[in-house]
């Protein structure tokens, strides 16, 4: 049943919720650069009352103690990084950063969670608990992401259960996907050097084409996907660059291949860096050149824990009712939200708009979002927090 109490509280605040989501998406800031973005957070939580922590370089932890706290603390996560993306989107409230836009709705997250710590403040001497809004940096840097820092933070920690969550523009809007066990998945990288040995276009039997190594490596990677992983666990291996040569008449020396490998079960994952070294030694005997692979390990699988998503199923019923939560398909994308270390869920909030001809995805520049759809985002983070209070 939907809290009405919390969603006319909701409902006032909308105007604030859209005027502060628009601050940061015309002020946007790259990962680990998020010094204004923080610092707007901060005036919001000094607004609302609310003590806070910075942590992690650019992030900030914001505390509510409920005046009856019985010692379980309940983490809120909101990520703030935007993209190396030039927007294109015809919208009023457009990036004034040149090269940078928030593509992908981390502005709405971080409005989302600023505005429900707003609404928790005022109703503290009603929580059981303690909750902390979690405002963590560079979600988008794959290498280097933000979460690997923040779920070390003493005060995250010590979170017994994290809830966190994501808009898509791609979603029908309004509606809250709340999905079991694993639902995106991981997200490794790769580069692959080989180095062969040039010779004149002419003549390439005085040389050693990594051109051709390259090519057989990349139809090997497709049988290992086709062949190798069971059919039932979804599994990603993407060439995504190859470069090699700067003309027309030289067999070039060597060759450089990246790539990602994603995975919804980590076992698999755990497969594709002995499997790309075993392809490449391969390759290399077979064509006589030095085939070398670089493994990079990003974002582990996202996974939902029982009671954690439990939790966030009861608040999103409690945010927009039972016809508009649903099971989200299980996605290739990823999350460094993966990367905390408490019992967790994650959850979608639809924010597509109306006309799915100007629907989207993540990451483009002419994303846009249905704003209307944001104060649902807020419910549930609030929701989130009094069913975790009244648990016990």
């Amino acid at each position: 049943m939907i809290d009405e109490t919390i969603k006319k509280e909701v409902l006032d605040l909308e105007p604030e919720l859209i005027e502060l989501r628009r601050w940061f998406h015309i002020h946007p800031e790259l990962s680990w650069d998020e010094y204004n973005t923080r610092k707007k957070v901060e005036e919001k939580l000094d607004e609302a009352g609310i003590p806070y922590v910075e942590g992690a370089k650019t992030g900030v932890i914001g505390i509510i103690k409920g005046a009856n706290a019985d010692g379980r603390i309940l983490g809120l996560r909101a990520d703030m990084d935007a993209l190396p993306v030039t927007e294109l989107a015809d919208v009023e409230y457009k990036s004034v950063n040149d090269g940078v836009m928030h593509a992908c709705g981390h502005d709405t997250h971080t409005a989302m969670l600023a505005m429900a710590g707003k609404i928790l403040a005022a109703h503290k001497d009603e929580l059981k608990c303690e909750v902390r809004l979690i405002f963590q940096p560079a979600e988008e840097y794959i290498a280097d992401s933000g979460a690997a820092y923040m779920k070390d933070e003493p005060l995250v920690k010590e979170c017994d259960s994290i809830i966190g969550l994501h808009v898509f523009g791609a979603m029908d809007g309004g509606i809250i996907y709340v999905g079991d066990d694993a639902i995106m998945a991981s997200a490794d990288t790769f580069d692959i050097e080989i180095q062969g040995k040039g010779a004149h276009g002419a003549s390439p039997h005085e040389g050693i084409d990594p051109l051709a190594a390259g090519v057989e490596f990349c139809n090997a990677v497709n049988r290992v996907v086709a062949r190798e992983i069971n059919t039932q666990k979804p599994a990603v291996i993407s060439v995504t660059a190859f470069n090699s040569g700067t003309t027309s008449n030289v067999v070039p020396g060597t060759a450089h291949l990246m790539g990602t490998c994603r995975a919804l079960d980590a076992g698999v994952r755990d497969s594709f860096e002995p499997t790309l070294n075993r392809i490449a030694k391969g390759i290399g005997e077979e064509t006589n050149t030095t085939i070398t692979v670089d493994y990079h390990y990003g974002c582990p699988v996202t996974v939902n824990d029982p009671k954690e998503t439990e939790l966030a199923r009861k608040a999103a019923l409690r945010t927009v009712g039972e016809d508009r939560v649903q099971v989200p398909p299980r996605s290739m994308g990823s999350e460094d939200f993966s990367k905390y270390t408490s019992p967790k869920a994650f959850a979608y909030l639809g924010v597509g708009v109306a006309d799915k001809a100007k629907r989207f995805p993540q990451h483009n520049p002419y994303f846009v979002l249905d704003e209307q759809y944001l104060k649902d985002g807020v419910g549930f983070y609030v929701n989130c927090a009094l069913c975790y209070s009244e648990e016990g």
